[in-house]
């Protein structure tokens, strides 16, 4: 799941201000990486709401991944 995560960032990271297919694929798999964890460990389903209203509000997705990221305290051993 880290490395799905890690790629999306970077990917956004090489894109810069551009506008990436690939991005954006990579962020919709980060995400629904996120979401399957947190549904499986936390028992709450803020992920993709959090990305959605985000995206409502035009905000820097990469940010608030990364945010998001570090907000869950992932074990190795029970990451998918």
């Amino acid at each position: 799941m880290l490395q799905v995560v890690d790629d999306a960032l970077g990917s956004a990271a090489a894109a810069r201000k551009k506008t990436s297919n690939d991005a954006d694929a990579k962020f919709k798999k980060a995400i629904d990486a996120l979401s399957a964890y947190e549904k499986k460990y936390h028992v709450r389903e803020t992920v993709a709401k959090t990305m959605a209203e985000a995206e409502a509000k035009d905000k820097s997705s990469s940010t608030i991944l990364k945010r998001l990221k570090e907000t869950f305290l992932v074990r190795e051993d029970l990451a998918p």
